[in-house]
């Protein structure tokens, strides 16, 4: 199988967000008033519930009826959205946040190739656009084939729905995309679009269970460069 496709996840992949994560809840429960702070150990635990069903445990101690709960949600996610996006931004302009040691030079090979580039993530789409133009740059958001966020499908990772929507908005079949992934709800929604995955674990998913990916990385640069060759070598 030709490659023609390579999909990468946004957060932990591309750049090490997930604490960014953590530190916008805890500025969210800040304007709340709560005195609540996760830690990293905290928050490790919270990230095997993906997406807002983590608002379920703030609106808890928000004491709220039960009938404004998704109204809720959305309000409180979307700040914590906005906050997020605030963080890291700010860090990567500034330069005290870097990209995951080896992604830029893949890419740029990849590109330079032929083969186009998308993303694939659970983060809400405007903010995924902000994080990805503050780390690689205006030019690169434009280059890439499309860019499917959270809000794109109703079902979440590590269900296939988002893979397989990039996959069809590029026009290109499931088998022939290799995806980039750092968790293991990530992971399995690649296995179950049908593509190929490298793995490499973020901080906060050095743990997970990597086991279904094609191939396990500490990076893209360890313990030598990965380059497009052996991309294109996963689907032999």
């Amino acid at each position: 199988m030709e490659l023609e496709l390579v999909i990468s996840d946004l957060d932990g992949t591309i750049v090490e967000t997930e604490n960014y994560h953590r530190l916008a809840y805890n500025e969210l429960f800040k304007e709340l008033g709560l005195d609540a702070s996760w830690s990293k150990q905290d928050y490790a635990h919270r990230l095997q519930t993906m997406g807002g069903n983590k608002f379920r445990e703030i609106f808890s101690w928000l004491n709220l009826p039960e009938n404004k709960y998704e109204q809720s949600k959305q309000r409180l996610y979307a700040r914590k959205t906005e906050l997020y996006v605030e963080l890291i931004t700010h860090d990567l302009t500034a330069g005290q946040l870097c990209l995951r040691p080896g992604i830029e030079r893949l890419f740029k090979e990849v590109q330079d190739s032929g083969i186009p580039i998308a993303i694939g993530t659970a983060c809400v789409g405007w903010a995924a656009q902000k994080v990805v133009q503050a780390a690689l740059g205006e030019p690169f958001l434009h280059s890439l084939a499309c860019l499917c966020g959270g809000e794109s499908t109703p079902k979440h990772k590590p269900a296939p729905d988002i893979y397989l929507l990039v996959a069809q908005k590029v026009g290109v079949h499931p088998e022939s995309c290799v995806v980039i992934e750092d968790t293991r709800h990530g992971l399995q929604s690649a296995k179950r679009a049908g593509m190929s995955c490298i793995a490499i674990p973020s901080e906060f998913a050095a743990m997970h269970d990597f086991s279904e990916a094609d191939l396990v990385l500490t990076d893209l640069n360890s313990p030598t460069p990965f380059n497009l060759k052996r991309l294109r070598d996963l689907l032999l």
